[in-house]
């Protein structure tokens, strides 16, 4: 069994945790229950259901983004195999499998300052964490050409076969 060279996990990044995001939904809920008893009270009613429709739909997208938060990649290089495993939000896994031997890292440069990470081996182009920043990018793309530096250091030569 050939030992594991690299396992990389490729999570979303998330700046609030879910309890947080229920804190301020009910902080941004109460702070509006108080602004629409005094709408009530000068008889501007009307606004009241916008409030309520804007809690509603905060709610709404951090839940949408905790549930695009479920998506993730892993990169595994072990073998004679480079398997990359994207599993959507909702558990389904797509798995892609390399030739580590042949495959190389490619950073693309954007004109905006962006960077997009691709591994590429015989005609196939794949994108890699593209939902992580830039410098994430850059530093992942690293460790994976180590990786695959450190997999064909191991190969044996073939200079010495005759």
């Amino acid at each position: 069994m050939s030992p594991v060279l690299l396992d990389l996990t490729l999570t979303p990044n998330r700046s609030l945790s879910r309890d947080h995001a229920r804190l301020l939904v009910l902080a941004v809920g109460g702070l509006f229950l108080v602004g629409s008893i005094r709408f009530l009270l000068l008889g501007m009613w009307p606004v009241i259901p916008f409030l309520v429709l804007d809690v509603a739909l905060l709610a709404w997208a951090l839940r949408a983004n905790y549930r695009s938060g479920g998506r993730h990649e892993r990169l595994v290089l072990a073998g004679d195999a480079l398997t990359l495993t994207r599993v959507s939000p909702w558990g389904e896994a797509e798995v892609e499998v390399l030739e580590p031997f042949f495959t190389r890292v490619q950073i693309e440069e954007t004109p905006l300052g962006d960077a997009l990470l691709y591994l590429t081996a015989r005609g196939r182009r794949l994108l890699v964490g593209s939902f992580l920043s830039a410098p994430e990018r850059r530093e992942v793309g690293a460790v994976i050409r180590e990786a695959l530096a450190r997999y064909r250091n191991q190969m044996p030569s073939t200079s010495a076969m005759a």
